[in-house]
């Protein structure tokens, strides 16, 4: 292999590595009766940084409450505006085979959903302007994942919007979560957790508008993992007639902080940070203190310096195999090279599914067998530790191979040893968590 392809391979896997992301479940729903509709949303995420913010109408614009995070200010993950339209986004998973861009279109962007927050008073009025754009967008692609938009005005009509088509609904009780209606004939067949309990709610109270119905409804459909005690990190109920809206925090549903939009707007541009709005939280603590490479610079910078040790490590041991003529050490050096790939991999995945770190282990994504079976290699790694550190030292006593071959296998059992103790550190060996 040539030095100048194999630092090209290096660099592209560095930078395509970079390309993490965080997959966010989320949960909402829309409730209307005697001529009243509520809107909640539960925020699943791990962000560590969500705000609300208000915005005065100026110029013939709308005022708007806007939900969200510091990193992302322009662009609300949620939004309500002072003629009782609110939306919400959720996290969903590219799909092939969209049909292709209409060139007489203009594209959609993420950053118009705050322009059509501020001039949209129905979702009648959202579905002219959308129906004028591409929403490819909303498709994401292989590396990023997608999105859906849920509007809702308040007379009760809803607009879901994804990549591919847009649907319309006017029932007085309606859930969503993170799938697509555009696909579902029939909602039934939906298992998502969250989704079933707040249908449930739905069918077997009395419904109503009330501030206690939907504050129980919400906690029904929030989410607090085991592990970490993560999942619902807020929760916003919008009164749409009445321009309310109604704050909790990190699924803590006893306190509750509530602002009216109007006397808000009267306020000028100003924002709040959600962990100021409430009182220190043991549990938001421990999930502030539990690090990850999305959220430690530190772990972070060790997991990209193992994917380039890994990989060097791969190429240097393949050719080492088909050039040495030590049958001994022979396969060893092959053995090496595969692990080598195979932990690579394991970096990329590790920076790119933030879930692995909170959810059960050994995790399951739906979306991608190889990121399941990539997490069976904590195990194998541990397995593997002992007799690769008995081998090293013996080879490294003999001094049978080149110092750069010595070195390299050293430097490797050093990262696999801050791996494994991370792993015990993130409970990936806990299958029974």
């Amino acid at each position: 292999m040539r030095k100048t392809g194999f630092w090209k391979i290096s660099v592209l896997t560095i930078l395509t590595a970079l390309y993490f992301q965080t997959a966010f479940a989320c949960s909402m729903y829309k409730v209307t009766a005697n001529g009243k509709t509520m809107v909640g949303n539960n925020e699943d995420s791990w962000g560590r940084d969500a705000r609300i913010w208000f915005e005065p109408g100026v110029n013939g614009k709308f005022g708007i409450v806007c939900v969200g995070y510091a990193r992302k200010y322009s662009n609300p993950d949620g939004a309500m505006n002072e003629y009782g339209l609110a939306f919400d986004a959720f996290t969903m998973p590219h799909k092939p085979g969209l049909p292709e861009r209409d060139p007489r279109k203009r594209d959609f962007a993420y950053s118009g959903l705050k322009i059509i927050m501020q001039q949209c008073k129905t979702v009648d009025e959202v579905y002219a302007l959308l129906k004028e754009m591409n929403l490819h967008v909303l498709n994401g692609s292989i590396l990023f994942h997608g999105g859906m938009l849920l509007f809702v005005d308040k007379t009760g009509k809803y607009l879901v919007v994804e990549a591919g088509k847009m649907t319309f609904g006017h029932d007085d009780k309606f859930a969503l979560a993170n799938f697509s209606i555009a696909d579902t004939k029939d909602l039934s067949t939906i298992k998502m957790e969250r989704y079933c309990k707040g249908v449930a709610f739905l069918n077997n109270k009395q419904l109503n508008t009330t501030l206690p119905f939907c504050t129980a409804l919400s906690d029904t459909m929030s989410v607090n993992r085991a592990k970490v005690g993560d999942g619902t990190l807020y929760t916003n109920i919008y009164d749409l007639e009445e321009g309310l809206i109604h704050l909790y925090f990190f699924h803590d549903f006893s306190k509750c902080v509530s602002f009216n939009l109007k006397e808000e707007l009267a306020k000028g541009a100003h924002s709040y940070e959600f962990k100021a709005l409430f009182p220190d939280n043991q549990h938001y603590q421990q999930f502030l203190d539990y690090k990850t490479p999305q959220n430690s610079k530190t772990i972070f910078a060790f997991i990209i310096a193992c994917g380039i040790l890994f990989f060097f490590s791969f190429v240097f041991f393949m050719l080492s195999f088909f050039r040495t003529s030590d049958k001994a050490y022979r396969y060893l050096k092959a053995g090496l090279s595969v692990l080598s790939l195979a932990l690579c991999v394991y970096t990329y995945v590790l920076l790119r599914n933030e879930s692995i770190y909170y959810f059960p282990s050994p995790y399951y994504d739906r979306h991608s067998n190889i990121v399941t079976l990539t997490s069976y290699l904590p195990f194998v790694l541990l397995l593997a530790m002992l007799p690769l550190l008995i081998v090293s030292a013996k080879i490294i006593r003999q001094k049978k191979w080149g110092w750069l071959a010595r070195f390299l296998f050293a430097t490797n059992n050093f990262a696999y040893l801050i791996l494994i103790a991370l792993f015990f550190y993130w409970k990936l060996f806990d299958v029974w968590s």
